[in-house]
């Protein structure tokens, strides 16, 4: 099978980091607090407007993209996957010159991610930038299960490839209670197997 990989918060644990900096962040400025667990964006956690998260992450988002280890078993479960024949797509929207990544960074994005890849033991056959629209990409390209988190993205892959949904308080919406959701890379593994039986199983009728 094709299967398709976000980086931030599937192979990053993005989420916990914005927390943790985030009221880093807040006492260094001497002000703001975290108002909200149930949300991805920053600005919503804290209550930020654009200006201070521009300032965030501006100084933080090196520790994000060089520094924040994988998460735990993602370079074990991936190399299983691709050991057994599927083929690993890294998907995300990442992309030089992003204006959310700081000047020493924007230039050299693309460079970084597969450097941190390569540092966390991240394999993948191919590595898609800039992708806005990962419904359409994932109907595009044939990926035949996508492992994503956020719901701005799972709201465009329903009805375009099979979703594991990383699970997370943001997440946990109505609208994708109908969906395949895991909660470690392990429990990925799992939950790939049983998409791919009852692939097999379709296909055989």
């Amino acid at each position: 099978m094709n299967i398709g990989i976000d980086i931030d918060g599937v192979l990053n644990s993005q989420y916990n980091f914005c927390i943790d900096y985030g009221t880093k962040f807040c006492n260094e400025l001497g002000k703001y607090k975290l108002e909200n667990t149930n949300v991805i964006d920053t600005t919503d956690m804290f209550l930020w407007g654009e200006d201070i998260s521009h300032q965030f992450w501006n100084k933080y988002r090196k520790d994000l993209v060089i520094k924040e280890p994988a998460k735990k078993y993602a370079s074990e479960v991936i190399q299983k996957l691709k050991n057994e024949g599927n083929k690993i797509y890294i998907i995300t929207a990442r992309k030089n010159n992003d204006e959310w990544f700081a000047e020493s960074l924007k230039k050299n994005i693309e460079n970084i991610t597969k450097k941190w890849l390569k540092d966390n033991n991240i394999y993948y056959d191919e590595i898609i930038f800039d992708v806005r629209d990962k419904g359409k990409y994932c109907k595009e390209n044939n990926i035949d299960i996508m492992i994503e988190d956020d719901p701005i993205n799972l709201r465009k892959l329903i009805d375009n490839t099979n979703i594991i949904i990383f699970d997370y308080p943001y997440n946990r919406n109505n609208e994708f209670s109908n969906l395949t959701r895991a909660y470690s890379w392990y429990d990925i593994y799992n939950k790939i197997e049983i998409i791919s039986k009852d692939k097999n199983n379709f296909s055989n009728n």
